[in-house]
């Protein structure tokens, strides 16, 4: 029996760590520092899902960063909130899509809508919304029952 429980612990141990592995809390300091009430792991879970930590990711539309902006997005944001942030470096993308999750948040006053804006753009077609921002919101909700999971902050 002993020998059963060890091996059920060892296998706890063992699938925490590589869950720990594949959910690291890259860039977690920076993300606090700029978070402005959002959930640090919620914001970790955008970065995951958007450039999976790799600071210098871009898509194929022109998004950049760990948080994925588009250029004007980031210049939009920068104007509204009295803001100089430079959305091509780790620190400004935070910044930048930290402020625009939380302005998201605050308009359409629920977190599934948000996140679809935030990943769609607010005036994309309904059937973009309904197809990538559903698949999108699913992702990012995952990764971040997993992350509170790990990490319980």
């Amino acid at each position: 029996m002993r020998v059963f429980f060890m091996l059920i612990f060892i296998s706890v141990v063992f699938l925490t760590l590589i869950f720990v592995e594949l959910f690291p809390l890259k860039y977690y300091d920076i993300v606090v520092q700029y978070a402005d009430g959002l959930d640090p792991l919620l914001v970790i879970s955008v970065i995951r899902a958007e450039s999976s930590f790799r600071p210098s990711a871009q898509s194929n539309v022109g998004a950049y960063g760990l948080m994925q902006l588009m250029p004007e997005t980031a210049e939009w944001v920068n104007k509204k909130f009295k803001m100089n942030f430079d959305y091509t470096t780790i620190e400004g993308n935070i910044a930048l899509g930290c402020k625009y999750l939380n302005y998201l948040l605050k308009k359409d006053g629920d977190l599934k809508t948000a996140l679809i804006h935030y990943n769609t753009g607010p005036y994309a077609p309904d059937d973009v919304k309904s197809d990538a921002g559903e698949r999108y919101v699913r992702k990012v909700l995952r990764f971040y029952r997993i992350y509170r999971l790990l990490y319980r902050r």
